[in-house]
């Protein structure tokens, strides 16, 4: 359920009630023993009481009978004191892998909602991790992508709040941070799928969203899911926004959250959490950053690594490849990969979100054959949920390209190839990257474009224990797409400047990436990637120009193309010294440019430099008449007021119309014409 604003829902199963009046002795009516449990009535507001709404729903256990309220509260009251005796008995390392969730201590509600949802038996990391989050300890779990970390998580926060006895009346007990929006909104459903028969209400608050529809309704929420960047506007921003009786904190790639920036927003709510609280971390990949957020916010916490001993990095299931291929070659390998998997769900990403939006708008346009989306930062939220959805939902041939937006946590349903079109920036976003398919014991295939100055990767790989093989591709089922993509953008100029700002935008994300070794911005020939875009012309990349790094072919300002460029300046600005010498003509090809014989061994950057820097030092040495000069500078643009003061001198009155009256007007007078002025 997502909407707008925050999704504040009771985790109950909503029934319909009998109607019946509220009065002073008013009770439960019984209705006969096959009626089912009592629900909730209408709500009334008296003079002075507001009667709250609760739903109550039959336990597995309990017969199919209408029983008073107090004997309800007397049953919960008792089994939660009977769960809590099977702490002191339970033995975590006796639960083995084939025992079922109801080996563990768990509430009646839980299981019902782990039985609904179809979850029997509890994973590697979700068995190993339960035994000890349940009774309450910090828990810091590590475990390969697709293991089941989401279930590993809410279980213990749903016991943690029923074993207190929450309701919507204490406030905030739970708080949930995830990296992504898309992340939270998944969390989000399978709390709503597990915890359905608990009374507790959740909100799932997500940037793109309206604050002020939310601030209000927050004091009533238990459970909330939300990004740093929203939680720290309400913390911030909203008056009636608390933390003060919080019971459990999770933090759900917490890696991840910490590379993003927002390390210190997440210390925010740390500090100002209650003291005495749950916290639970859980990530597929482990960083420093995370271990000093685990010495500064944990108490004695549990580590759990499900495949601590395992040989592989990634899942079993995962058939992993690369093959070798030039920049330039990108979009038609994209384009023969789809053409030849219409039937099969990819997921295809690229460096930043420029690339990720031309590329859908690219080939869009030309019709693959199957449903064809994006997903990035920079998409507006109803957008981004919309074709996360869709694609979701997609049961044959589809394709999304993405950025790492959607690299950590988002289980797709039935997803077969995850396709990497740009090397990744580290090995921990390779494998969350090719996490996202095969999950929970299914198959999956992996492929990852490499440049030939980018093989180093596979080395890199191979030390963490990622298995990748090499693959060549077959030239007769490769096709060339940039004729097509060139013929989109005369009709298309949005799409024009979509593939220049892509370009831009990879050449930064390039430079700025630490593996120096992997990744060398000077390889890249940006002529040949530009018209591989569609692009006739290479836009201009300035700040490589300001860092010293001119990039490789021929772009707008390359030295070939500067004495064309010169030559026009010249008959335009000099048009009328055809009687000068060559020699003494700056702007001459081959004539005296300023640099001795001994410079012309330089390269073209050198050469650029050197050439630019003598035709503007030299300017003021050519012997021009003055006249000339005189008469190319007095020449200025006529301003509209400077052509109307000119007009008035010249013809008067300016702006009046003049009207011809017919002689038949003159009522007998001499024939002669009336002027009206």
């Amino acid at each position: 359920m997502y909407a707008s604003g925050p999704d504040i829902v009771s985790l109950g199963p909503k029934r319909p009630g009998p109607k019946r009046p509220w009065g002073p002795n008013s009770g439960p009516k019984r209705q006969g023993p096959n009626v089912g449990a009592q629900t909730a009535g209408p709500k009334r507001q008296g003079p002075n009481v507001l009667r709250a709404q609760f739903l109550f729903i039959q336990m597995p256990t309990e017969k199919n009978v209408n029983t008073p309220k107090k004997s309800k509260k007397k049953q919960e009251l008792d089994q939660i004191e009977e769960v809590t005796k099977l702490y002191t008995k339970f033995d975590a390392e006796a639960i083995s892998s084939g025992d079922p969730f109801s080996a563990f201590p768990l509430s009646l509600k839980t299981l019902k909602g782990l039985e609904d949802a179809k979850f029997t038996k509890p994973t590697d990391i979700q068995r190993l991790s339960l035994g000890h989050s349940i009774l309450g300890k910090d828990v810091v779990g590590g475990a390969k992508t697709g293991s089941g970390k989401t279930l590993a998580l809410i279980v213990p926060l749903l016991e943690n709040l029923w074993r207190n006895r929450w309701t919507k009346t204490d406030g905030l007990g739970a708080l949930i941070i995830t990296p992504t929006r898309e992340l939270a909104y998944q969390i989000y459903q399978m709390l709503n799928t597990v915890g359905k028969h608990h009374e507790f209400s959740v909100a799932l608050l997500i940037g793109g969203t309206d604050v002020d529809f939310e601030k209000h309704r927050l004091a009533a929420v238990n459970i909330i899911i939300c990004t740093p960047g929203r939680l720290l506007q309400h913390m911030d921003e909203n008056e009636h926004f608390s933390c003060d009786q919080l019971q459990v904190l999770v933090i759900d790639e917490a890696d991840r959250i910490l590379d993003m920036g927002f390390r210190q927003q997440v210390r925010t709510p740390q500090r100002i959490c209650a003291l005495k609280r749950q916290t639970l971390l859980f990530s597929a990949t482990q960083t420093r950053r995370t271990e000093d957020l685990v010495r500064v916010s944990l108490q004695d916490p549990v580590f759990v690594a499900a495949h601590e001993h395992c040989d592989k990095a990634t899942p079993d299931q995962l058939v992993q490849s690369y093959f070798v291929c030039m920049e330039e070659d990108k979009l038609n390998m994209l384009w023969s990969f789809l053409k030849n998997n219409l039937k099969k769900k990819t997921l295809v990403f690229v460096t930043c979100c420029k690339q990720a939006r031309f590329i859908t708008q690219a080939l869009s346009h030309l019709r693959p054959g199957l449903y064809f989306t994006g997903l990035w930062g920079d998409l507006k939220q109803n957008k981004r949920m919309e074709h996360f959805h869709r694609f979701d939902a997609a049961t044959g041939g589809a394709a999304m390209v993405c950025t790492d937006v959607a690299s950590r946590g988002l289980d797709f349903n039935g997803l077969d190839w995850v396709l990497q079109m740009d090397c990744p920036p580290t090995v921990d976003d390779y494998i969350h990257r090719v996490g996202r398919t095969a999950r929970m014991n299914r198959k999956g295939e992996a492929m990852l474009m490499l440049t030939p100055s980018q093989e180093v990767f596979t080395t890199l790989l191979s030390e963490r224990s990622v298995p990748i093989n090499k693959v060549t591709v077959e030239p007769d089922k490769v096709f060339d797409v940039r004729n097509k993509i060139n013929n989109l953008m005369i009709p298309n100029p949005s799409l024009k400047q979509f593939a220049q700002q892509s370009l831009v935008a990879y050449a930064k994300a390039v430079y700025f990436t630490n593996l120096k070794n992997v990744f060398d911005v000077r390889s890249i020939d940006f002529d040949a990637l530009a018209k591989s875009y569609g692009l006739v012309v290479t836009p201009r990349i300035r700040f490589l120009r300001k860092m010293g790094m001119a990039p490789m072919g021929k772009s707008e300002a390359n030295g070939k193309a500067l004495p064309k460029l010169t030559m026009k300046t010249e008959q335009i600005v000099l048009g009328g010294m055809q009687g000068e010498s060559n020699t003494e003509n700056p702007f001459q090809i081959g004539g005296d440019t300023g640099c001795d014989d001994a410079d012309d061994d330089v390269g073209d950057e050198s050469f650029l430099k050197v050439s630019r820097r003598d035709v503007f030092s030299s300017i003021s040495e050519v012997d021009v008449k003055e006249e000339v000069l005189s008469r190319i500078s007095s020449k200025k643009p006529i301003s509209k007021t400077l052509m109307a003061k000119k007009m008035i001198k010249r013809f008067g009155v300016v702006g009046k119309r003049k009207r011809f009256e017919d002689e038949v007007e003159s009522d007998g007078e001499d024939d002669h014409k009336k002027i009206a002025c």
